[in-house]
C-alpha cells in the first residue's frame, strides 16, 4: 500500500525536528510513501483531502495531537487508515494507541502494521453546532480548569515541553471555585457542579492527566468526568492523583458517566479538544463508533 506522509516540523516547538529524516527513512523502509507539502493548517487539510481523492491507501501524520486534530477534520469517516508518529508536546493519542514514545521507533511500528494490514477501528467524537458546522476530535474535550490549563500552557514560553503545563496547572488553580454545567446525557437533563469537566474518547489529556481512566477507544462511548467543586487544597490533591491515574476511595467529588451523546448548553464556555481551542457551546458531542481506522500496535485504550 502507498501511504501519504504529512510532516509538521513545528510540532512540540520543533524539539524533534532533527529526528524527522530518520522517521521518513523508517517509513520508507517498509512502505511506498508520498510526502505531502503544506505550510499551514489549511494547506495541510487540502493536501490530505486531495491525496484521499487520488486514492492514497493510508496517511501518516508526523506531529502531535494538534496535527492529527487538524487532518481529522477531513479524514473522519473517509475509510482511509490514519497513523500518528509522535513528535508533539503531549502526544496523548499516540499513548492511547500504544505507540512507542520515540518517534523513530513509532515510525517503524506504524510502518510494519500498515505493511501487514494490521489495523483496528477507533471511535471519534463529533461536535455539532446549531449552525450546522462540526468539528471532530480523537482524545479529550476539556472545559473549566483543564481547558484553562491548556490555554495558559499554550501561551507560556518557559519552561519548555510538558513542564509549562505543570506550571500552568499551579498558576490557574487559585482562580477556580467551580461552576454548574448544564448538560443532557443521552437525553437525560442534568446540572453538574464541577471545577474540572472533561468528555473523553481516550484516557489522557495534557500529556499526563488521566482524567478519563475508564475510557476505551472502541467501546462506542464517551466518558464524562467531573471533579469538584472543592477547596484549593482538595482540588490540588485530586488533580495530582489524576496526573498519575490514581483513584482515591475517599474522593467523593469526582463523578464519571459513560454516554453516547452529550449536549452542552453553557454559552461562552472555554473548551479545548485534542489541545486545540474549540468554538464555545451550545453544541452536541456524539461518539461515532469506528469512524477511524488506525494501525494496531498496542492495547492501551
Amino acid at each position: 500500500m502507498t501511504v501519504a506522509v504529512l510532516v509538521n516540523s513545528a510540532a512540540g516547538s520543533g524539539r524533534q525536528a532533527g529526528r524527522i529524516p530518520a522517521v521518513l527513512d523508517a517509513l520508507a523502509a517498509e512502505l511506498p510513501t508520498r510526502l505531502l507539502t503544506a505550510t499551514d493548517a489549511g494547506q495541510a487539510r487540502r493536501a490530505v483531502a486531495e491525496a484521499i481523492d487520488q486514492g492514497v491507501e493510508g496517511l501518516v501524520v508526523v506531529g502531535g495531537d494538534g496535527s492529527l486534530h487538524n487532518v481529522l477534520q477531513v479524514t473522519a469517516g473517509r475509510g482511509v487508515p490514519v497513523a500518528v508518529v509522535p513528535t508533539g508536546t503531549c502526544n496523548d493519542l499516540a499513548d492511547s494507541l500504544g505507540l512507542p514514545a520515540d518517534p523513530v521507533d513509532a515510525a517503524h511500528a506504524v510502518a510494519r502494521a500498515f505493511a501487514a494490514g494490521n489495523l483496528r477501528s477507533m471511535d471519534v467524537a463529533r461536535v455539532d453546532y446549531p449552525d450546522g458546522t462540526r468539528t471532530w476530535y480523537a482524545t479529550v474535550l476539556a472545559a473549566g480548569y483543564a481547558a484553562s490549563v491548556s490555554q495558559r500552557g499554550g501561551r507560556l514560553r518557559w519552561p519548555r515541553g510538558m513542564r509549562r503545563y505543570d506550571l500552568a496547572a499551579v498558576l490557574e488553580l487559585p482562580r477556580f471555585r467551580g461552576r454548574v454545567y448544564t448538560v443532557t446525557l443521552d437525553g437525560v437533563p442534568a446540572t453538574l457542579p464541577a471545577v474540572l469537566f472533561a468528555v473523553g474518547n481516550t484516557r489522557r489529556f495534557g500529556g499526563k492527566l488521566y482524567v478519563c481512566p475508564d475510557a476505551e477507544i472502541d467501546d462506542g462511548l464517551l466518558d464524562v468526568t467531573t471533579q469538584g467543586p472543592n477547596s484549593v487544597p482538595a482540588t490540588l490533591g485530586t488533580t495530582l492523583r489524576l496526573f498519575n491515574g490514581v483513584r482515591s476511595a475517599t474522593d467523593t467529588s469526582t463523578r464519571r458517566f459513560g454516554v453516547r451523546r452529550i449536549e452542552m448548553r453553557d454559552a461562552g464556555l472555554v473548551t479545548f479538544a485534542d489541545g486545540e481551542a474549540l468554538g464555545p457551546p451550545p453544541f452536541t458531542v456524539t461518539c461515532v463508533a469506528g469512524a477511524l481506522s488506525v494501525p494496531k500496535v498496542g492495547e492501551h485504550g
